[in-house]
């Protein structure tokens, strides 16, 4: 992090006063509300619920150990397309980090079984908040 924007978050944070601990309380609780309802869509294999949790834009980042990508139309056009969902899921207690007013970054390690192929591995999203509530802009995972 540069030292511009050191300061910069130093100015914004001294700014919001006393309230520094209740934005931070609010902003931690409402992103993992988020994240529990994100998993939940990939439980039920609800593709468009699932998808309502990503930032529709072209900012929208999607990380792999073997690619990044950009942009919510490609995530969504190739999620539609993919039938693949889970047969079961599990995910560990996820870690929750307040960034700045308004950005949560989370991060769980998850099983993952489909067929006959188990994967493990850890999972990390920034979110975001948004007039339309949280949502991710940054997703990421990390198979073991």
């Amino acid at each position: 992090m540069s030292r511009r924007s050191i300061v910069s978050l130093a100015v914004l944070l001294l700014g919001c006063g006393g309230d520094v601990e209740k934005i931070r309380s609010r902003d931690l609780a409402e992103a993992s509300l988020a994240l529990e309802t994100n998993l939940a869509a990939i439980q039920r294999r609800d593709a468009e619920a699932y998808l309502a949790h990503y930032l529709d834009s072209p900012d929208l980042v999607i990380a792999s150990a073997d690619s990044l990508r950009r942009g919510f139309l490609f995530f969504s056009e190739a999620r539609r397309a993919d039938p693949t969902w889970p047969d079961a899921l599990e995910t560990g207690p996820p870690t929750m980090v307040w960034l700045a007013p308004g950005v949560v970054w989370a991060g769980f390690q998850f099983t993952a079984v489909i067929g006959r192929d188990t994967t493990r591995g850890v999972s990390e999203r920034i979110f975001v908040k948004t007039k339309d509530g949280w949502k991710i802009t940054i997703t990421g995972s990390m198979e073991q």
